[in-house]
């Protein structure tokens, strides 16, 4: 099950719990917070996300996320006393990955189908469609 914070849950008070709804655990299926797909008219900055999707967290204020709401190719790169990063844009996951693999960080790597018309904001040329994400 996925797990989201919101942007005050990752940098100001990282004890508090998740962006949950008890009425979420009340279904038998996966239930997810809405939201809305960001528009790419100016570049995303991390005051502009209201949720965020947990891919990984660690103590110490390490974990990586990603933007829910709005949906982007936006990610968040929390390192502890070491600062952030962000990393926004077509193709951007390459980049991320590289870094992952520098800090020792684990993710998953998972394959997903994405419509032709969405390629743009995976990869700078598209040739399939099929994306690898974070």
């Amino acid at each position: 099950m996925p797990f989201f914070k919101s942007t005050h849950n990752i940098l100001k008070a990282p004890w508090e719990d998740e962006v949950f709804d008890k009425n979420w655990m009340d279904s038998d299926k996966l239930i997810l917070p809405s939201k809305k797909d960001w528009d790419y008219k100016k570049p995303l900055q991390i005051e502009d996300v209201n949720i965020w999707e947990v891919i990984f967290e660690h103590g110490g204020g390490w974990g990586l996320y990603a933007s829910w709401d709005p949906y982007a190719e936006f990610y968040l790169l929390s390192m502890g006393q070491n600062g952030l990063e962000t990393y926004y844009g077509a193709g951007v996951q390459d980049e991320l990955h590289k870094r992952l693999k520098e800090l020792n960080m684990p993710v998953e790597i998972k394959q997903i189908w994405v419509e032709p018309e969405d390629m743009w904001k995976y990869v700078k040329t598209p040739t399939s469609n099929s994306v690898i994400l974070l």
